[in-house]
């Protein structure tokens, strides 16, 4: 079902909860406050007739008797005297006989005050039934009324005309109430609707995306949930057309890079007959064949381990940070000591939480290229530090040519080499930054690269060092 239908029918189905429940609320107070009202009405005229009898009953019962009568008529009720014990002593419509005594609940609730009941009966409909006590006159005074009373006087009057009043009230809500609820539903199906015409927008536009034209210009001026979701899939529509971006250059970049090595080889296996005579130029060609060969490997292999990083889980340990220091000793201390390159280090004392060899791979990548851009007599300072107990800080700081500003922007990138890096040393598959990049991203931290061209670059590689930390493939 649509969504657009289901806040149709919720709007609806509560509107018509709410106005139940008003509904009940009404008719039980205009129930209440009408049977109060009878009941008042009937305390008073009875009140009335009880004064009147007061002093006639029960020494003249002739006149109490004619009185009754009286106030039956007027009161067009029916009107009984009942004794001490509740038995009849007279009944107005002559129908129970004098010294019956009444099965009525009302009798046991009389306590010396008036009371009023409300009774739907089979024969006669609803009556009201109101009983209030007779006392004897002492000294021309009414005695208090917690004292027993001598007799009672119980009125008994059809009241069906107003419980037929209280139900032409509730019919008129039920007519009102059923009226609000079919104009609500009418008036909802357009409200429903304009809730949901951002959502069947958002559709639309989100149909007209293909792989041949992936644009997104939905507008949406609402500040609401609607509109982060708009932002959202405009943010999302961007990042895949610079990831297509990325990965035309990135296509292009490694087949031109692989072309290079494969014709170097093709060049030289072509040549190589030429020169098995002359065993000086055919060493001079294997060689250099070998070296294409080995250069050409390597950047296959760098260019998996790019790939399938990602569908590796990683697998994190302790490394403290001396074991990181000697690592790179034993691996780049030899080479360094070759060009004449004197390897600082500042290492504190801990440890950092990482895939070992990831956090290896990328380490062997940035002193790699600071060792091979860095001018000989020169030296690279390698720094781990501890910055509180949740962060650790990894740099690598050369004395080399540095890095413009405008390669600064693209030195991530795969294959991307800046033409100083190139003239300087035409070694290197451009992919090292790459790789230092993709282990910090696996591993959650954060990575800065400053650096002036003529002075040196230095990068930086912010790492969480809590236990529970979780990367984008743990």
């Amino acid at each position: 079902m649509k969504i657009q239908y289901k806040l149709w029918l919720t709007f609806t189905s509560l509107f018509i909860i709410m106005g139940l429940a008003l509904y009940l609320f009404i008719v039980n107070a205009y129930e209440k406050r009408a049977i109060a009202g009878q009941a008042g009405v009937m305390g008073s005229q009875g009140a009335a007739v009880v004064e009147k009898i007061n002093g006639t009953y029960p020494k003249f019962p002739d006149r109490t008797m004619g009185y009754l009568q009286f106030y039956s008529k007027q009161l067009d009720a029916r009107l009984f005297l009942l004794d001490e014990k509740n038995e009849v002593v007279f009944d107005t419509s002559g129908q129970v006989s004098q010294g019956t005594s009444l099965n009525l609940s009302i009798l046991a609730k009389v306590k010396g005050q008036p009371v009023s009941e409300f009774i739907k009966t089979g024969p006669f409909g609803y009556v009201q039934y109101t009983m209030l006590p007779l006392h004897q006159i002492v000294n021309g005074k009414i005695p208090d009324s917690n004292n027993s009373a001598h007799g009672y006087l119980l009125v008994v009057k059809d009241i069906n005309v107003v419980y037929e009043d209280i139900h032409s009230f509730q019919r008129w809500m039920l007519g009102l109430m059923f009226a609000a609820v079919v104009l609500f539903f009418i008036v909802c199906f357009p409200v429903a609707s304009w809730f949901t015409k951002p959502i069947a927008d958002l559709i639309d536009n989100l149909r007209k995306i293909s792989p041949h034209k992936r644009s997104f210009a939905m507008k949406y001026k609402r500040k609401d949930e609607i509109r982060k979701l708009v932002d959202a899939i405009t943010e999302m529509v961007g990042q895949l057309n610079h990831y297509e971006q990325r990965q035309r250059q990135f296509l292009s970049a490694s087949s031109h890079e692989l072309k290079t090595p494969l014709a170097t080889i093709q060049l030289i296996v072509e040549n190589l007959k030429f020169v098995q005579h002359d065993d000086r130029l055919f060493k001079e060609f294997t060689g250099d064949l070998s070296g294409q060969i080995d250069k050409m490997k390597q950047m296959v292999d760098q260019l998996l381990d790019i790939h399938r990083v990602w569908d590796k889980p990683i697998e994190r340990d302790w490394v403290s940070l001396d074991e990181a220091e000697k690592h790179i000793k034993d691996h780049f201390l030899l080479l360094a000591e070759h060009k004449e390159i004197r390897l600082v280090f500042q290492t504190d004392s801990g440890a950092v939480f990482v895939d070992r060899d990831l956090f290896f791979r990328g380490l062997d990548n940035l002193v790699s290229n600071a060792v091979r851009y860095s001018p000989e007599g020169s030296e690279v300072i390698i720094s781990f530090k501890m910055k509180g107990k949740e962060l650790v800080q990894c740099s690598v700081c050369d004395r080399g040519i540095g890095i413009s500003k405008e390669d600064l922007l693209n030195v991530l990138e795969p294959f991307y080499r800046a033409k100083d890096a190139t003239e300087w040393n035409q070694e290197g598959t451009g992919l090292g930054l790459t790789i230092v990049k993709q282990m910090v991203d696996i591993h959650g931290g954060t990575m800065e690269i400053k650096s002036l061209p003529g002075k040196g670059t230095c990068v930086f590689l912010y790492l969480s060092n809590k236990n529970d930390t979780k990367g984008l493939l743990s």
